[in-house]
């Protein structure tokens, strides 16, 4: 039996199985060109959108191609 995760305190943390996960979508607007929408949408048919920083989500999609290379 393993203990509780270091990252389960901390606020506002957002844990998702991305087995649970249907379909994710990232939303660029002129209007707000720092930010963007994710939409998540999880099996069953529940949609989140989340605004998160466009920079913020740009660098970890390089990052991402970057380890696969």
């Amino acid at each position: 039996m393993s203990g509780p995760r270091m990252d389960e305190n901390l606020p506002g943390l957002l844990r998702v199985d991305l087995e649970d996960v249907r379909k994710l979508e990232l939303r660029y607007s002129r209007a707000h060109p720092d930010k963007m929408d994710l939409s998540v949408e999880y099996v069953g048919g529940r949609i989140k959108v989340f605004e998160v920083d466009r920079v913020l989500i740009e660098r970890l999609l390089e990052q991402m191609q970057v380890r696969r290379a």
